[in-house]
């Protein structure tokens, strides 16, 4: 069955453009290519291509290569040696360049779209025989996240894995609230919808920062932002697949959405939020944040910490009693409540093998090598460099201290570059971070669906336009709540029920 009708010789014819071969897994010059799968033990380099803007990176793999070449030869693997090609903003271009010219490398990145496309063209191979002989990847990557690379009953492409510790949830993403601030107000955390109201309120009018202006929000954004804290009191997430009746819609033509866009235009109404939001650039609201303008906002678990990201440290710069918690999602009024899970197949996290390569069975043994933390396995090789050297390791408080910075492991040519899957791995955290990272991913709105379906394609104005329009307009008070009917109204009719009858359709192989 084809799962795509058209388009990749649409995304690809467009260019003539000669682009260097990077495919098939290069054996030696004597070595014959495999024969009806027959095994052989000739010396193979495998091509890696990732979406990655790393230009420190040796391009020869630097000092790094041969310590990982000894480790998987320690470990059983021989005659094996790699390549890895990285680029940022261009990547699915060249991806498709490659694809066009017949030259896909041994093992890259693809997002769920390239992947449904690659496939229907016959370019990536199925892993699942080969999936027979890799423990480690089994254990490490999550049971569910294999569906989502299922294709006709095949699987096509390693999603991410994560460690079993708590704080290795994938989400990292919730409400930040300045606790200094709450202290200053007299208020404790907020658990529901309406001490956040009071929390937003006592920032905004109570003057928090002391500064004798009324100069100051309770929760800002910008243009980018969804204000997900709100619909998840509601049990829902605009974006994502519901289930409802026995089947699944997107979150944003049920009504509870329009009970939070409601919330959001009353919060909006009483100067609750910064007006600014929709027209603000993320660093203009970063800004924000450093002068203490807001008092709450949705970001990154790590800013708890003043010394874990650039935010924390400069709005700790500029005011040193600062500090920022991560709150609890809280509940609505029907007792809802949760943060958007996040897309586990996002930012190059899946990886696919070329229909091409030659002996896949040793490039799984050293994919499944590279997320081993056996005696011999190769997981803290290559996220943290040489034990002793690059890092330390405390095993009773499970924690790593990093000697080197991410900037020196890839020079040498460690880390991000050469993790070949991706695993959630966060041992090197503190408390506060962990406990962050917890409450971040505890309770969740769950996606039903993350792969594309080809209308999405089709119709790509009704999310990344007509949503936005209504969203924004209903928020400012522009157009009336009201309005919100108009908006599902028009979504079905442009296209939005043929979405739907096809997500429906790939949804219910996986039920």
């Amino acid at each position: 069955m084809k799962i795509w009708n058209k388009r990749l010789s649409t995304l690809c014819l467009a260019s003539m453009i000669l682009v260097a071969g990077c495919g098939g897994g290069k054996q030696g010059a004597d070595t014959p290519a495999q024969d009806n799968g027959a095994k052989t033990d000739k010396k193979i380099t495998y091509d890696m291509f990732f979406s990655l803007g790393i230009p420190e990176y040796p391009e020869n793999g630097g000092e790094a290569k041969a310590k990982i070449i000894q480790g998987m030869e320690k470990a059983g693997i021989t005659n094996v040696d790699f390549k890895v090609s990285l680029m940022g903003s261009e990547y699915t271009t060249k991806l498709n360049l490659l694809a066009s010219s017949g030259e896909l490398p041994d093992f890259f990145g693809v997002d769920t779209t390239t992947l449904t496309q690659f496939i229907d063209q016959g370019l990536i191979m199925p892993l699942d025989d080969l999936l027979k002989d890799a423990p480690h990847l089994m254990k490490v990557i999550p049971k569910e996240r294999w569906e989502g690379v299922t294709f006709d009953g095949k699987i096509y492409a390693i999603p991410s894995g994560v460690r079993e510790e708590p704080f290795n949830s994938p989400n990292t993403n919730g409400l930040l609230i300045r606790q200094d601030w709450l202290e200053q107000t007299g208020l404790k955390q907020p658990t529901t919808l309406d001490e956040l109201h009071a929390v937003l309120n006592a920032f905004a009018n109570n003057d928090p920062d002391q500064n004798g202006k009324k100069d100051t929000f309770g929760l800002g954004g910008s243009k980018t932002s969804q204000f997900n804290v709100v619909f998840g009191a509601f049990g829902v997430n605009p974006y994502f697949w519901t289930e409802r009746d026995g089947k699944i819609v997107k979150g944003f033509t049920l009504p509870e959405t329009k009970e939070a866009l409601a919330v959001l235009q009353q919060w909006y109404k009483e100067g609750l939020i910064d007006p600014e939001f929709p027209v603000m650039e993320p660093k203009q609201f970063e800004t924000r944040v450093t002068n203490s303008k807001v008092g709450a906002f949705e970001y990154d678990a790590f800013s708890v910490d003043p010394k874990g990201a650039t935010l924390p440290e400069a709005l700790v710069k500029a005011t040193p009693t600062a500090k920022l918690m991560m709150v609890t999602p809280p509940k609505g009024p029907d007792g809802k409540m949760g943060y958007p899970e996040v897309n586990p197949y996002a930012g190059g996290a899946l990886k696919s093998i070329s229909a091409k390569t030659e002996q896949p069975e040793k490039l799984i043994q050293m994919l499944d090598w590279s997320v081993s933390d056996d005696e011999n396995g190769g997981v803290n090789l290559l996220t943290y460099g040489e034990e002793n050297v690059d890092y330390t390791y405390d095993k009773e408080k499970n924690l790593i201290a990093q000697t080197s910075t991410y900037s020196e492991l890839y020079q040498k040519g460690f880390s991000n570059p050469v993790r070949f899957v991706q695993v959630v791995d966060r041992r090197w955290t503190n408390d506060n971070v962990r406990t962050a990272l917890e409450t971040a991913s505890k309770d969740l709105i769950k996606n039903e669906l993350w792969k594309a379906v080809p209308a999405q394609l089709d119709y790509p104005d009704l999310e990344n336009k007509l949503w936005l329009e209504y969203f924004v307009k209903i928020v400012t008070g522009t157009w009336s709540v009201d309005k919100y009917d108009e908006f599902v109204q028009k979504y079905y009719q442009q296209g939005g029920q043929e979405i739907e009858k096809q997500a429906n359709e790939e949804w219910s192989k996986n039920k």
